[in-house]
C-alpha cells in the first residue's frame, strides 16, 4: 500500500468519526431536549395545581396585589428586555430566523405567571409550556446546526412543551404546526421530522406523567345519542355557535391591547374593573378555570348561562393589559360552560356538547382545524373524535384571520 493509500485511508477514517461525533452530538442535544422540557413542564404544572390550591381560599386577600404584580411583569419584561417575546416571537422562530433568548427570559415568564394564579388572575398556563419548550430548544440548537435544524428543534420543543403539559402528544403536534402554519409536505425528509415530532411529543408526555401531573380525561358516552338529520343539524349550528365565540375573545383581546396601547393608564381602570368583578362574583373566574371545567363535566347544573360570558370578559381583560400565562385553558373553560348552555336549550346531550365546546372554541380562537379533532381524540375518546369533524370544517370556513397568536 503505498503513501497516498495511506493518506486517502486515514483521512476517510478521520472523517468518518467527525461524522459519528457530530451525529451523536445531534441525538444527545435532541434527547436532552425532551427530557428537560417534560420534567420542566411537568414540574410548573404541579406547582401551579398547588399554588392555586393553597392560595384559592385567600384570593380577597391576594386579589390586592394584582397591581402590583402587574407593575412587576412590565418592569422585569422591560428591564431584562423581554416585551417583544412571546408566542408571536416563538412561532417566528419556528419559520424564520431569530436570535437566542437568554435563560432568564423562561424563568421570569414562569415566575411572573405563578404570581398572576397565586393572586386569582384569569390567565391560562400553554404561555410558560410553549414558550419554554421553545427557548430551550432554541438554545440547545448548536451555532453550527443549519437554519433547518434550528428551526426544527424549537417546533420540537413547542410540541413537547404542550404534550408535556396538556399531555396530549397528537394535539399537541397537530396544534403547533398548525399554529406556526407548517405546510404538510409528505417528503422522505418531512415524514421523518414528523415522525421525530409525534415520539418526542409522545415522550415528553409519558416522563410528565411519571414525574407525577395528572392528566385530564373524561370518557363521554355517546351510546345515547340518537345521529338523525335533527342532531347534525343542531350540531352544526352549536359549531357556528363555538366559531364565534371563540373569534368573540380574539376581538375582545385585540381590543383591549389598542386601548393599552393607545393610554397605559387605561389598563388600571381594567384591572379595577376585574378586581370589582371578582369580589362581586366570589372569585368564581379566577385562574385557569379549571373549577368551570370541572363543574361542566360533573355538576352541570351549578354553571350560569352568564359564565362563558364573563369568562371572555375577564380573560380577554387580564391577557390584554398585560400579565403573563396565556389563554388555552381558559378557553377550555369558556367552551365548556358555553357547551353545557347550548347542551340544555337545544336538547342535546349535555357532557357531548361541553366536550365539544371544550376543543372547538379554543380552536376557533387559534385558528386551527385539525387540531381539535385530536384534542377530542385525547381528551374525550375516539367516539367523540367524530362529532368534532363537521364543527371542525366550520372552524375552517369561517374563520380565516383570526387568531390570538396573530
Amino acid at each position: 500500500m503505498n503513501h497516498k493509500t495511506k493518506s486517502l485511508r486515514y483521512y476517510l477514517i478521520q472523517g468518518e468519526k467527525i461524522k459519528n461525533n457530530m451525529l451523536k452530538n445531534y441525538y444527545i442535544r435532541l434527547i436532552s431536549l425532551i427530557l428537560l422540557i417534560a420534567t420542566c413542564c411537568s414540574v410548573f404544572g404541579q406547582v401551579l395545581l398547588k399554588l392555586i390550591e393553597l392560595t384559592s381560599d385567600y384570593y380577597k386577600f391576594l386579589i390586592i396585589l394584582t397591581p402590583l404584580i402587574l407593575v412587576f411583569t412590565r418592569y422585569s419584561n422591560n428591564y431584562l428586555k423581554t416585551n417583544n417575546i412571546g408566542m408571536k416571537y416563538f412561532i417566528e422562530a419556528a419559520t424564520t430566523k431569530k436570535e437566542k433568548v437568554t435563560w432568564t427570559f423562561p424563568f421570569i415568564l414562569t415566575l411572573n405567571t405563578l404570581l398572576a394564579h397565586g393572586s386569582g388572575v384569569s390567565v391560562g398556563r400553554e404561555g410558560v409550556a410553549v414558550q419554554l419548550g421553545g427557548a430551550i430548544g432554541g438554545n440547545l440548537a448548536a451555532d453550527d446546526f443549519s437554519k433547518e435544524k434550528k428551526q426544527f428543534f424549537v417546533k420540537l420543543g413547542m410540541i413537547c412543551g404542550f404534550a408535556g403539559l396538556f399531555q396530549t402528544p397528537l394535539a399537541a403536534v397537530v396544534f403547533i404546526l398548525e399554529v406556526v402554519s407548517e405546510k404538510f409536505k409528505f417528503s422522505l425528509r418531512k415524514f421523518s421530522e414528523y415522525v421525530t415530532y409525534v415520539v418526542g411529543a409522545y415522550i415528553s408526555t409519558f416522563v410528565s406523567h411519571k414525574l407525577g401531573l395528572e392528566k385530564f380525561f373524561v370518557d363521554v358516552d355517546i351510546s345515547k345519542v340518537n345521529i338523525d338529520i335533527v342532531f347534525i343539524l343542531k350540531l352544526i349550528l352549536i359549531g357556528v355557535i363555538f366559531v364565534f365565540v371563540g373569534i368573540l375573545f380574539v376581538v375582545l383581546q385585540r381590543k383591549i391591547k389598542e386601548l393599552v396601547g393607545f393610554n397605559s393608564k387605561i389598563s388600571w381602570f381594567l384591572l379595577g374593573i376585574f378586581i370589582i368583578v371578582s369580589i362581586i362574583f366570589e372569585y368564581r373566574y379566577a385562574s385557569l378555570g379549571t373549577n368551570l371545567i370541572g363543574l361542566s363535566f360533573m355538576n352541570v347544573e351549578q354553571i350560569k348561562i352568564y359564565d362563558f360570558i364573563l369568562k371572555i370578559i375577564l380573560t380577554a381583560l387580564c391577557t390584554g393589559i398585560g400579565f403573563s400565562g396565556g389563554e388555552v385553558t381558559p378557553l377550555f373553560a369558556i367552551g365548556a360552560t358555553c357547551g353545557v348552555i347550548l347542551g340544555t336549550w337545544l336538547g342535546l346531550p349535555i357532557l357531548v356538547t361541553a366536550a365539544l365546546g371544550y376543543c372547538l372554541v379554543f380552536s376557533a380562537a387559534t385558528k386551527t382545524y385539525i387540531a381539535p379533532i385530536f384534542l377530542a381524540l385525547e381528551v374525550f375518546g375516539y367516539k367523540l373524535m367524530f362529532f368534532a369533524v363537521i364543527p371542525a370544517i366550520l372552524i375552517y370556513l369561517i374563520n380565516k384571520r383570526y387568531s390570538i397568536y396573530k
